[in-house]
């Protein structure tokens, strides 16, 4: 299996195992599964999208077998899961993987582009709280303006096309230093472990430090893993990362297939607005299409 949401894979496991299939019953959460039938003998080609309502994209979770038999029959599977993501309303679907995969080609063909990297780091285990300031604490809304104005002077204008700024309110933590933002990071907790996606700017004081606490202020009694996300935008992070003995996974690329047109005219415009208020549908049993429904034949 071919996992294509690290998030995912590394907060719920394995994404056809219990944990996954319980995350799939959120009401605000949908979930589409298809089945390609194979030609020679050879065994179907599973794949799995997810998108979250309120969000803008959807995300490849899975594409079974990993195998290279799969390879030509693989950007076939991926225009439908392309499809039911633009039914839900999404504008782009994302997908992640090594980029020596060799499915990497065969996405490239199916339209999807990279627009970052990024490696996952395990932070080394810690014991007890390690708070040692006042720095961390779960966002509020008085930081609302100043983290969103962290994420415009941060993210690189391809990273913002492919994942914008969330319109929703920020849950995760927040550094505050000398009354400034000078970090964010979202936070996922799943039962296999805790994912952080953390944005510094390169003014934030000790960042080597404000990295270690964060593995000690999180609620983790059952001591599960902690990962940290770190895009190439923001490689200047390793470095401390390597000084603390956090370890790090090989390189992925960040893929996204827009799905909608970038160049709006006004009239198209005000009805992408109102397409950006639909309600993702509930989630959805597993879906099977044959290669004809596929290729949109009766």
């Amino acid at each position: 299996m071919l996992s294509l949401d690290s998030a995912l894979m590394l907060t719920r496991g394995n994404p056809l195992g219990w944990a996954a299939l319980f995350a799939q019953l959120r009401t605000n959460r949908g979930t589409y599964t298809n089945v390609l039938p194979s030609a020679d003998g050879l065994p179907p080609i599973f794949g799995q999208v997810n998108f979250q309502q309120g969000e803008r994209s959807a995300r490849v979770a899975f594409i079974a077998p990993e195998s290279e038999s799969i390879l030509s029959a693989l950007p076939l599977l991926l225009e439908d899961l392309a499809k039911q993501s633009g039914e839900w309303g999404a504008y782009h679907l994302l997908a992640e993987m090594d980029e020596a995969s060799p499915a990497f080609d065969a996405f490239r063909r199916a339209g999807f582009s990279v627009f970052a990297w990024q490696r996952i780091w395990k932070l080394p285990s810690v014991e007890g709280n390690t708070l040692t300031g006042n720095d961390w604490s779960p966002a509020n809304l008085d930081q609302e303006s100043s983290i969103r104005s962290l994420f415009q002077a941060l993210l690189p204008p391809l990273v913002l096309s492919a994942e914008p700024i969330p319109a929703h309110t920020f849950t995760g933590l927040a550094c505050q230093q000398d009354g400034e933002v000078t970090a964010y990071t979202d936070v996922e907790f799943g039962p296999s472990g805790i994912y952080l996606r953390p944005i510094f700017h390169p003014d934030a004081v000790d960042v080597d430090s404000l990295i270690r606490e964060l593995a000690g202020i999180l609620p983790n009694q059952s001591k599960r893993p902690v990962y940290v996300a770190v895009r190439s935008y923001q490689s200047w992070l390793e470095n401390g990362l390597q000084k603390i003995g956090a370890e790090a996974a090989p390189r992925q690329a960040l893929l996204v297939k827009h799905l909608i047109a970038k160049q709006r005219s006004p009239i198209l415009e005000r009805g992408l607005q109102a397409l950006e208020h639909r309600r993702a549908e509930p989630s959805s049993p597993m879906a099977r299409a044959d290669s004809n429904s596929l290729q949109g034949k009766n």
